[in-house]
């Protein structure tokens, strides 16, 4: 009886561990990422909102495979920088934004393989004044 009872709980555990096998394989073989883009800082802070925000950024790029890469702003078709068969890269961008902007790293095909944004943040809101006056006399 004791053998049975043994057997049953072998039996029971037994898909359990194997599919527990199964999801680390199924995570350790996945795809790693192919590239990524970094931004230091990757936040720049102005005094008042709609005030233009200047830093100097450091762009780091990495990516598994070695090719022909370029950093762009969205929607610009001018490159801000490239590098040829390359697997990593670093740049230092003038940024000078009222707005946040988004970084894009493109292969050789012109396909995005990695984005990130730079952030502008204020100190201040809006510049307004206030509506109440208080007079005493």
């Amino acid at each position: 009886m004791s053998r049975l009872i043994q057997g049953i709980r072998i039996a029971l555990l037994l898909p359990i561990a194997t599919s527990v096998f199964a999801a680390d394989e199924a995570a350790t073989s996945a795809v790693p990422e192919p590239a990524s883009l970094l931004l230091t800082p990757s936040r720049c802070v102005a005094l008042h909102q709609g005030q233009v925000c200047y830093q100097r950024v450091q762009i780091s790029w990495s990516s598994f495979a070695a090719g022909n890469y370029c950093v762009y702003q969205e929607a610009t078709p001018q490159p801000l920088h490239c590098w040829q068969e390359q697997t990593q890269g670093t740049f230092v961008y003038e940024f000078a934004s009222d707005s946040s902007l988004l970084l894009q790293l493109k292969n050789a095909q012109q396909q995005v393989v990695a984005e990130s944004t730079m952030e502008v943040a204020w100190v201040y809101k809006a510049n307004t004044r206030r509506k109440t006056h208080w007079r005493l006399f």
